[in-house]
């Protein structure tokens, strides 16, 4: 019964996660004219800030899994220790 929850958890957390892969960026335009919908910078760095947030998800999926994996194994661990 707890592996079809933890199947559950892992399924929600992928599709959760992949859905970040979906989503589609906006044209920054030239970054040293200032137009285009991503504006531009001045002074700073060209193109604007750093997608971060792709990889990130992808990363606190996997940590989470991880994190639920290790707390499954323990449980079971510490039940078969006391049987």
């Amino acid at each position: 019964m707890r592996t079809g929850i933890i199947i559950k958890i892992f399924l929600l957390a992928f599709i959760i996660s992949c859905s970040v892969l979906f989503v589609q960026a906006q044209d920054p335009g030239d970054p040293f004219s200032g137009s285009g919908s991503g504006g531009g910078n001045p002074g700073g760095a060209p193109g604007g800030g750093v997608p971060v947030d792709g990889g990130l998800g992808l990363l606190l999926a996997a940590g989470v899994g991880y994190g639920v994996r290790k707390a499954y194994n323990y449980r079971k661990h510490k039940v078969k220790s006391e049987n």
